[in-house]
């Protein structure tokens, strides 16, 4: 399965695969629980739209105090 954007080019813009891994799940968890709608009638999976908005910077990540 060929994944768009990849996790690389991601990778690059957050700084590191672990960090764009942890953003990406938990984005996509939150879709899937609290925006079903929006995925309903689309082929794309909750973590490929969450890929998506993550590497066009929708989602970004906060670093907790």
């Amino acid at each position: 399965m060929l994944f768009e954007p990849p996790i690389d080019e991601i990778a690059k813009r957050i700084g590191n695969v672990y960090t764009a891994t942890i953003i990406i799940g938990a984005r996509a968890k939150e879709l899937e629980s609290k925006i079903p709608a929006l995925l309903q009638g689309s082929s794309n999976l909750a973590i490929e739209y969450a890929a998506k908005e993550v590497f066009s910077g929708k989602v970004i990540a906060v670093k907790a105090k």
